[in-house]
């Protein structure tokens, strides 16, 4: 490495993250779940857990990662443990719709959409969830799972 490559690293390693306005919530978060990194999804039933929209929103965020990365089972874990944790979340329920979808479960999406819309039906979102749906149960390649 050359000096300057050095300097650069040095300070971005060292200063950058002391600046004002910095915290340790905006760094990203690594994730070493292994078997949720692996598509290994646990089949008990959970607890109920404590409503709590900071580890909904968490969930949430590591779930898209997984999205992102084509690992729509983790990805589904994920947002289903985001409305564990805060039921009325409508970016938990978009994103698991999505994530059914492209995981080819496309009953398990409409399902997902269908319990939104039953816990909030007076949610200001449930015209775009309505046309989800009615997309998802045109489709002629759905079949039943």
């Amino acid at each position: 490495m050359r000096p300057a490559q050095i300097s650069l690293l040095f300070f971005l390693i060292f200063f950058i993250p002391f600046q004002p306005g910095f915290s340790q919530s905006d760094r990203p978060v690594i994730i070493r779940d292994t078997d949720i990194s692996e598509g290994v999804v646990d089949e008990e039933q959970p607890e109920p857990k404590e409503r709590n929209p900071d580890l909904a929103k968490e969930n949430i965020e590591i779930g898209d990662f997984y999205f992102k990365k084509k690992n729509y089972d983790a990805a589904i874990s994920r947002y289903l443990t985001a409305i564990e944790y805060q039921a009325d979340s409508v970016r938990a329920y978009d994103s698991l719709a999505k994530a059914y979808e492209k995981g080819g479960k496309l009953p398990e999406a409409m399902r997902a959409i269908k319990k939104f819309l039953e816990i909030n039906p007076d949610s200001p979102e449930c015209d775009d969830f309505r046309k989800k749906l009615e997309k998802l149960e045109k489709n002629p390649s759905q079949t039943e799972r």
